[in-house]
């Protein structure tokens, strides 16, 4: 569990409105702290504040597909980089990923630390941003001083949290999931309030393929390639929040059919990313597979000592300081992701860091079919035959060929989901093979 020692609050003072958001124990440059300060001072625009964290809020509490799906933590994970801070949250489906980034346009006057943490959005607190206005003078604290916003008369109280699993997997998720998607359009304010005006409520809504036009985005009668998918329109329905505010919006999409969603407010950006079905949850898509082969242990240790918490981690310059190819820093990463030490940021087109404020033994573990391929090839049940690997697994064959960079396997589970659940374990096994020494002295 993780706990609070005071209350978040939205209080009124001789200087104006006070948010005030108390942090939980976090993990810093330093190591780990207790109850950290990570920002106090002044944001520019009080009122899409309020409402970008309203729509993160929004997400964390809605369930848009399982509507018995039981309450698992409506507290966000906030990261502090130096000069923004990102807050994050899930769905309670799994399905709906949201994050508002506070951009360093967006403070007035205060330094950005360093570090991650949850904060508690409850529902007085939640009460209390939606009457924020614009010409108020907002002052906001995330730290010892609390998640603090001000406006009125009350002082609302925090609870102690636990990260839900289907949290973490998400986290490991959504970030391969992003880093492989595609900006489809770009769309200015009037075309942005338009569209998210147009969505349609009661879960999980229509599936629905957009086309980019010149009025925007349009419903599309023929599916191509060059639309996005939103499967479920309600799915997106928390972007209302910040439509008043919306200057732009950018809309991504994904081979497996999830979408991308980034709406730039003042000051900030609010982004949402939705699985490709409403029955599907992040924390079984698997998208993180597709790098964790391609990764040593010296790899890992030379990537991460290059981790310091940067709001846009440049790949490229790490491969040049560490002097390894880019296919490794990636595959480094992505096992990051796996413990939730970066995100994607699809506006940035850049990973970023954080850490979050876990128990490592909660994410230590390899994912299934990771483990299960390790046991394949150690177990010398795969062997190139041809320029092709043969697997054997539970009394079958499965033969797995490279064709145009991408691996294709045999089995049923290939036949079935294709790429866009991950890649199997027969494939999986046959990258491990590939990347060994042995093979190609590449290691």
């Amino acid at each position: 569990m993780i706990g609070y020692a005071r209350a978040s609050d939205l209080s009124l003072t001789a200087d104006g409105a006070r948010l005030s958001l108390a942090t939980a124990d976090a993990l810093t440059p330093a190591g780990p702290v207790v109850r950290p300060s990570f920002f106090s001072g002044f944001v520019s625009r009080p009122d899409a504040v309020a409402a970008a964290l309203l729509a993160v809020a929004d997400v964390a509490a809605t369930s848009y597909y399982d509507l018995s799906a039981r309450r698992a933590s409506l507290d966000p994970v906030v990261t502090a980089s130096g000069d923004r801070l990102r807050f994050e949250a899930f769905s309670r489906c799994n399905g709906v990923y949201a994050r508002f980034d506070l951009l360093s346009d967006g403070i007035d006057a205060g330094e950005v630390g360093y570090g991650t943490t949850n904060v508690d959005i409850n529902p007085p607190l939640r009460h209390a941003l939606a009457s924020t206005q614009l010409a108020d003078l907002l002052h906001l604290d995330v730290g010892e001083g609390g998640l603090a916003v001000a406006t009125a008369e009350q002082t609302h109280l925090e609870r102690p949290v636990d990260l839900p699993d289907r949290w973490i997997r998400g986290f490991a998720e959504v970030p391969t999931i992003a880093a492989r998607m595609r900006l489809v359009a770009e769309v200015d304010r009037l075309p942005t309030m338009t569209f998210l005006a147009s969505l349609r409520s009661g879960a999980p809504g229509p599936t629905v393929h957009y086309a980019p036009g010149p009025r925007g985005l349009q419903p599309s009668a023929v599916r191509r390639e060059s639309d996005v998918r939103l499967a479920g329109t309600s799915r997106l329905s928390a972007a209302r929040r910040v439509m008043r505010f919306a200057h732009r919006m950018r809309a991504y999409a994904h081979d497996s059919g999830a979408s991308g969603w980034v709406v730039d407010v003042p000051g900030g950006r609010v982004t949402f990313i939705i699985t490709a079905e409403p029955y599907r949850g992040f924390s079984g898509e698997g998208g993180l597979l597709h790098a964790l082969g391609d990764v040593d242990d010296d790899g890992l240790s030379a990537v991460a000592a290059c981790l310091a918490w940067q709001p846009v981690i440049d790949a490229d310059a790490i491969a040049r300081e560490t002097s390894l190819t880019r296919r490794r820093v990636d595959g480094a990463l992505a096992v990051f992701a796996v413990s939730g030490r970066v995100g994607f940021d699809l506006a940035e087109g850049a990973w970023f860091h954080r850490e979050l404020p876990l128990d490592p033994s909660r994410v230590g573990g390899d994912h299934a079919r990771l483990e299960r391929a390790r046991e394949l090839v150690s177990s010398e049940q795969t062997v190139l035959t041809e320029g092709m690997c043969r697997v054997v697994a539970d009394g079958a064959v499965h033969w797995v060929r490279e064709s145009g960079g991408i691996l294709h396997c045999t089995c049923r589970w290939h036949a079935r989901y294709g790429h866009s659940r991950g890649p199997c374990a027969h494939e999986l096994a046959a990258r491990l093979l590939f990347a060994s020494p042995t093979q190609d002295g590449r290691r």
